[in-house]
């Protein structure tokens, strides 16, 4: 496991600290908001759009105050892009921020609030999505720090994008560090006071500093929907401790806690060696916590005012209307989403945006010919992001596009789809599906699969993809250090299964390598691979068995990858089939299809003797015993379609 080790010591002393007293109300974005948008607002109720160099916003308050809501934004970017020099501060999803400029704007968008009498009404929403992220906010609101959600949220986001995992302490006491955080017309304050938490702080008993670490996403001491606990107060504290506290500061406290976890990945071995005596590190946490004076974080920001330099532009109803179904669709609030959408593409038939959306809304209803339909019709339209391509390709990979023709196409839509967004870690990791099984595609492969893992190495699949990539391609020690960051990082009991099968299929493989060796083999190639994302070509003999198989004892158990080139159920209720593998068919048998074990992935229908003629052309996984001997390579135990 890595860690940034240096960004928090390059961040915290960047900072100018100065002391407050703790006051009755704190300094908010509420004074600025009154600035930003008069009581009464005069602006006519139109939508305009804004963009600046790394957010959009869509707002009906006029474009002075979206304006102002986009700079804002960049100085929040700036804010850390300044304070943390070496972190990634620019998601690879687009950030689309709608800024409503009143509680009837803010209906539109979250009517599930007013559904439910007494519900509470947020200011602000983060809504995170793998193809892009939205905010909403409410122009309107009052309050201490309404946008503290968003902040907190924004937050979570940049530690996702630079950290392969981190404590969950460590995670929440982050992101309410910085959700306080004040903007000014030339300053950025941090570490600002959360009264709430003081409050909590003040009146409650402290959590044991051991058991605070190990709380996680199970623990009882852990509920996301209830910031107002002691959990997130505590985190807050102590974060705020090791990031401002000279004394922390001077002694590196922070930096030496990640160092010591990277090496234990033992939290409580950690904190120990960094902090010492957890019990006395406790009780000075718990002084520190009901303190009345703090020091806060001041951060001079080089962004200046930008009303003039960010462009501007109205938005059609179309436009606005694919917008909010856009958002419903990302909302998971689907069937209002449709609706809208409906509404949109008669309004404009041919803005790219709306089919977009629409092929959007089918993806996430799982009608996968559909939502190609529309992605295919929105590149056709002239559709300029990333979303369209990435999406066709995906989904002619779901529905057999290994087969040549759909292959090619797929692998140029992920391409393109890369060479718009170069950052987007989930086209690369479908890029190395996309490849043809040859040793040059191979190559590519790894390489598209080595990028995902560098852009989102806290994603586990795409790990365990580039295990079963290295294995299948004989690069077994680079494979085994994949499989010890899989380790590290299994938390759930599904995770540590997939790290055991993977740990098992890498010990058959090079068991495998080393009686090819011994026996002097050095043109066969690998047949025996447990593969969730690649599949494993393998050494043909005359007969058309893998030479592999023909050696092994019958009944021995195995698993292969492959495209499904043809399929007999003319039998029934006996099959055959053939998956296509870089030297040539493979054919597996199956005595009694009933008995065999079926299940499928990525919304490919589950194998049945009623859809046979549809198998072809399909990516395919098979357990199966070895039959030497035979004219099919082994008995299917188990059949998995994806």
């Amino acid at each position: 496991m890595r860690y940034r080790l240096d960004i928090f010591k390059t961040g915290i002393t960047m900072l100018a600290m100065v002391t407050v007293r703790t006051l009755p109300f704190r300094l908010s974005l509420l004074v600025l908001l009154a600035c930003m948008t008069p009581a009464g607002s005069r602006a006519a109720d139109n939508w305009v759009e804004v963009r600046s160099p790394h957010f959009t916003v869509s707002s009906n308050a006029g474009d002075k105050e979206a304006r102002k809501i986009a700079d804002q934004f960049e100085q929040i970017r700036q804010m850390f892009h300044t304070a943390f020099a070496t972190l990634r501060v620019d998601p690879p999803q687009p950030i689309a921020i709608i800024a409503a400029k009143n509680e009837g704007t803010m209906k539109l968008y979250l009517p599930e609030e007013w559904e439910v009498k007494g519900h509470i009404h947020h200011a602000g929403l983060y809504q995170a999505a793998q193809d892009k992220d939205y905010v909403v906010l409410r122009l309107d609101t009052e309050g201490a720090n309404p946008f503290h959600t968003l902040y907190h949220e924004y937050t979570h986001a940049l530690v996702r994008l630079n950290f392969h995992r981190l404590p969950l302490w460590l995670d929440e006491g982050l992101a309410e560090f910085y959700g306080n955080s004040t903007i000014g017309e030339k300053e950025i304050k941090t570490g600002t006071i959360d009264s709430g938490h003081l409050y909590i702080l003040g009146n409650n008993k402290l959590i044991p500093i051991q058991t605070l670490l190990e709380v996680d996403h199970g623990s009882p001491y852990y509920n996301e929907s209830n910031r107002a606990s002691v959990f997130y107060a505590e985190s807050w504290a102590l974060v705020h401790y090791l990031m401002m506290d000279p004394d922390a500061r001077k002694a590196e406290l922070l930096k030496n806690f990640l160092t010591a976890y990277g090496k234990s990945n033992d939290q409580v071995t950690a904190a120990t060696e960094a902090f010492g005596d957890l019990k006395r590190f406790g009780q000075k946490i718990e002084s520190y916590a009901r303190q009345t004076s703090f020091r806060i974080g001041i951060l001079k920001t080089e962004q200046q005012s930008a009303e003039k330099t960010y462009p501007s532009r109205p938005l059609s109803g179309g436009e606005l209307l694919a917008l909010r179904g856009d958002f419903f669709v990302h909302h998971s609030r689907t069937e209002q989403a449709r609706a809208v959408l409906e509404e949109a593409l008669k309004d404009e038939p041919k803005l790219p945006f709306v089919h977009e959306a629409m092929g959007m809304y089918y993806w996430r209803s799982q009608q996968t010919k559909e939502a190609d339909d529309e992605m295919v019709e929105a590149i056709k339209l002239g559709a300029t992001d990333f979303g369209p391509p990435y999406f066709h390709g995906m989904l002619l990979l779901q529905g057999g596009g290994s087969r040549a023709e759909s292959g090619e196409e797929a692998r140029k839509s992920l391409e393109k789809a890369i060479q718009i967004n170069p950052q987007f870690a989930p086209a690369y990791e479908a890029l190395s599906h996309a490849y043809p099984r040859t040793p040059e595609g191979q190559k590519l492969a790894i390489g598209a699969a080595l990028k995902a893992v560098q852009l989102d190495p806290g994603t586990l699949h795409y790990s365990v993809n580039l295990a079963y990539l290295l294995i299948n391609n004989d690069q077994d020690a680079e494979a085994k250090l994949m499989l010890k960051r899989i380790q590290d990082s299994a938390e759930s009991p599904m995770d540590r299964q997939i790290a055991s099968s993977l740990e098992q299929t890498l010990q058959q493989h090079e068991e495998w390598a080393a009686r090819r060796k011994a026996a002097g083999d050095n043109n066969a190639t690998v047949g025996v691979v447990t593969s969730a994302g690649a599949a494993a070509p393998a050494s043909i003999d005359n007969a058309g068995t893998p030479r592999e198989f023909t050696t092994r004892r019958q009944g021995q158990t195995y698993a292969i990858e492959g495209l499904v080139s043809d399929a007999d159920c003319s039998k029934t209720p006996e099959i055959t089939i053939n998956l296509t593998m870089t030297n040539g068919p493979i054919t597996f048998h199956a005595v009694d299809f009933g008995k065999v074990s079926l299940s499928s992935g990525g919304g490919v229908a589950t194998p049945t003797l009623a859809n046979c003629g549809q198998w072809k052309g399909h990516q395919a996984k098979v357990w199966f015993s070895a039959t030497p001997g035979k004219d099919y390579a082994g008995e299917i135990s188990k059949l998995y379609f994806h």
